[in-house]
């Protein structure tokens, strides 16, 4: 299969993953408004297996599809209004978020270069979130940060956890497969 073929399939792959990981979503009240997911885990995995160019390529696609109708946000919402909207800012940062991890990840994906871009990642889709809360709601940064960014720190580390040795083997296994170059060469 071509390289840009392998790309292709598995950008479409991580896609559809991050929509799965959108409607497998709860709130808890007293807690949070912003529901927690597993859409990040779709973040970390285009980040983790793709080249940059394809990570953020599969983001924006996850992006498009929700914006055109599709129910892959969130408790399956969809919509412009939802980019609009205070967790809108999430979304934003999903494509720049795995387009950085796959840069600081590089082509070998060596497990401390990973685990540093999955951190700042997370950072950035914070980053974005806390932005989407104070711009749409008039929030202070300490609400934002109380709101949209605390909560979730011990949630996100857990699906950098799963996605580490997902990402380890699968990388591994794409090396053994097709060689060194097959990342290199698609960045």
């Amino acid at each position: 299969m071509p390289q840009s073929m392998r790309f292709l399939v598995l950008a479409g792959f991580v896609t559809a993953m991050t929509a799965v990981g959108a409607l497998t979503s709860f709130t808890i009240p007293l807690f949070s408004v912003v529901p927690f997911t597993l859409q990040v885990l779709g973040v970390y995995l285009a980040g983790g297996l793709l080249p940059p160019r394809w990570a953020f390529m599969s983001m924006i696609t996850y992006v498009l599809l929700g914006v055109l109708g599709l129910p892959v946000f969130a408790e399956g919402s969809h919509g412009i209004g939802i980019l609009l909207g205070p967790f809108g800012g999430y979304l934003w940062a999903y494509p720049p978020a795995a387009w950085l991890i796959a840069r600081l990840a590089g082509p070998t994906a060596q497990r401390w270069r990973l685990t540093l871009g999955l951190l700042v990642g997370i950072l950035v889709i914070y980053l974005g979130g806390m932005i989407g809360i104070m711009v749409t709601t008039g929030a202070s940064l300490t609400h934002a940060v109380l709101e949209g960014v605390a909560p979730f720190i011990l949630w996100d580390m857990m699906k950098a956890a799963i996605a580490l040795p997902i990402i380890g083997r699968a990388r591994a296994f794409a090396m053994e497969r097709w060689g060194a170059d097959s990342y290199q060469n698609a960045s």
